[in-house]
């Protein structure tokens, strides 16, 4: 089960793919620079993400070197389709 409200939303799109992959970012909390100094140094770095469609969360590390762009969104729980 999720331990913590996700803080932003984190779209990223890998170089030679036509789709974005996002992500809910529980843990840490980021920032655009943070995810630009990562992208500029190709770090390898660790989230405690929970993807769309599911409420649990689990870490993951995520090659920022493979990343083409990247942008966050602030979270908004509730999201999706309404009727």
């Amino acid at each position: 089960m999720v331990t913590s409200e996700p803080t932003c939303e984190l779209h990223l799109r890998m170089v030679g793919q036509l789709h974005d992959l996002v992500l809910r970012v529980h843990k840490p909390p980021l920032t655009e620079d943070e995810v630009a100094r990562w992208m500029q140094s190709g770090a390898v770095v660790r989230l405690e993400v929970s993807e769309m469609g599911t409420q649990v969360a689990h870490s993951m590390l995520v090659n920022f070197g493979n990343i083409g762009f990247a942008w966050l969104l602030p979270y908004r729980g509730g999201r999706g389709l309404s009727f």
